[in-house]
């Protein structure tokens, strides 16, 4: 017994797909991944300035001078302290022994961590047992970096240096 089994056609769209059709199509597609990471690119260009330091490359080549002064610093044995109270940083800084020292210029810059936005120059004033104090203002949340920078004051030189991450919340 032979069974016969009609297909019916389906009926003609008059839609056909078209090589110009695919083109459009892939053009259509490359061109909105090329928009969305143009818009990326120029976030994170424009957000993170890059370099944190200025002349790096210069930097890296001097980079026996810093361990030198590394050296210089760790022979010392001071030790420091810094913190945020209230609207006030302080910063206090002691010798091997642990003794105040109190009688040098001490200079700093607070920077948040992932923008320059309310980055400041600080200088304290010295106070009493080796204690210096510097206004910060009234400081947004967030993360602060905190470098100090204690200053020879006959030669004007970086005798220490410190640096210290302030969270304010």
């Amino acid at each position: 017994m032979i069974h016969a089994q009609a297909n019916v056609a389906p009926e003609a769209s008059g839609k056909e797909l078209k090589g110009w059709h695919v083109l459009l199509i892939m053009l259509g597609f490359f061109g909105v991944m090329f928009a969305v990471n143009g818009v990326f690119l120029y976030h994170a260009i424009t957000s993170f300035p890059g370099e944190d330091v200025k002349k790096s490359y210069v930097q890296g080549l001097n980079y026996n001078d810093t361990l030198a002064s590394r050296a210089a610093q760790a022979e010392l044995g001071w030790t420091a302290e810094a913190g945020l109270q209230d609207d006030q940083l302080i910063f206090r800084l002691r010798d091997a022994e642990g003794a105040a020292l109190s009688n040098y210029t001490v200079i700093g810059e607070l920077r948040r961590t992932a923008t320059r936005d309310g980055d400041q120059a600080i200088i304290y004033t010295a106070q009493a047992d080796g204690e210096y104090v510097a206004d910060a203002g009234a400081l947004a949340p967030g993360q602060w970096a905190l470098r100090i920078n204690v200053l020879d004051p006959a030669a004007e030189t970086v005798l220490f240096n410190v640096t210290k991450t302030i969270i304010v919340s």
